[in-house]
């Protein structure tokens, strides 16, 4: 019995809902307008995104955060980027060590999203080298909007890692032979001693 291939269930119905799209004047679909006031907060909200590094210790809900990532979109729409959310101490703590661009800082953090490329996900050679990134900064745009709007700080870490330190990182984060490690985003409330600018 063969494995199932979720990543090419996905692909076969995007591709059907693309055809039903496509010869049918693209469909029944309803097309919010949006107001002038509705294209202003957007603007507001894109203008007030930034890198968020000094975080207080307050409880954030990620829960509206991962919805987002789901309505993400992907490469032929199959969701090849996996999430791990971090909020153990020591694990946090160890990320402060491993990951090159949060060093001394990211601990602070109250959620640390790991973003991994299920490499599977991706069927031509052509993908591979630069779709699993493509597809992880769409993720990453989208968190960033949303942590925006729900007044949480937010800032992307680079998947930079020393080699001496990548097969203990891969070990203890779980990145398996098929994953790609595309990067981390910090997430925690703005600790407002600081300048968030």
């Amino acid at each position: 019995m063969t494995e199932k291939d979720v990543f090419q269930e996905r692909y076969l119905a995007h591709q059907e809902r693309k055809k039903r799209i496509l010869t049918n004047n693209f469909g029944n679909r309803k097309w919010k307008v949006y107001t002038p006031e509705e294209q202003q907060t957007f603007l507001e909200v894109l203008r007030g995104r930034c890198s968020q590094r000094s975080f207080n210790r307050e409880d954030i809900d990620i829960t509206p955060i991962l919805e987002a990532i789901t309505e993400a979109p992907s490469s032929c729409d199959r969701h090849g980027i996996l999430t791990s959310a971090i909020t153990q101490r020591d694990e946090k703590d160890l990320l402060s060590g491993l990951l090159v661009g949060g060093v001394g800082w990211i601990n602070r953090a109250n959620t640390i999203l790991l973003l991994k490329a299920d490499m599977d996900c991706y069927k031509s050679p052509a993908e591979k080298d630069n779709m699993p990134y493509l597809d992880a900064g769409v993720i990453i745009q989208t968190v960033y909007l949303t942590a925006e709007v729900m007044n949480i700080g937010c800032c992307y870490v680079n998947p930079n890692i020393r080699d001496k330190n990548k097969d203990f990182f891969y070990d203890r984060f779980d990145i398996k032979e098929n994953e790609v490690f595309c990067g981390a985003l910090a997430l925690g409330k703005f600790d407002f001693k600081h300048n968030r600018k």
